[in-house]
């Protein structure tokens, strides 16, 4: 049984399925960006994931590494780019 789970292999994502997310603040995206689509987020949508991402506490040690990096980015992506201010976030 301890074997089977040292071979558990991870499964690859279909990029052809992926969802481009473009934010507000991207001044650079070309027309041709533009025509193929994705998932446009002003500030107040990032602060709703953000603010869901601090609550949600992971189960896994590997989804605990996955939510601290995204915690991260997203506040990341909020101080710089949106110029928000956050309580006890440095950057």
């Amino acid at each position: 049984m301890a074997e089977q789970k040292k071979k558990k292999l991870k499964k690859k994502t279909d990029k052809k399925n992926a969802t481009k997310l473009i934010l507000s603040t991207d001044e650079e995206t070309t027309e041709e960006e533009e025509e193929a689509g994705g998932i446009y987020l002003e500030k107040e949508d990032v602060l709703v994931l953000y603010n869901a991402l601090k609550h949600y506490q992971p189960t896994g040690d590997n989804e605990e590494m996955t939510h601290e990096l995204l915690v991260e980015q997203f506040e990341e992506i909020l101080v710089v780019d949106y110029k928000v201010k956050l309580p006890g976030v440095r950057w």
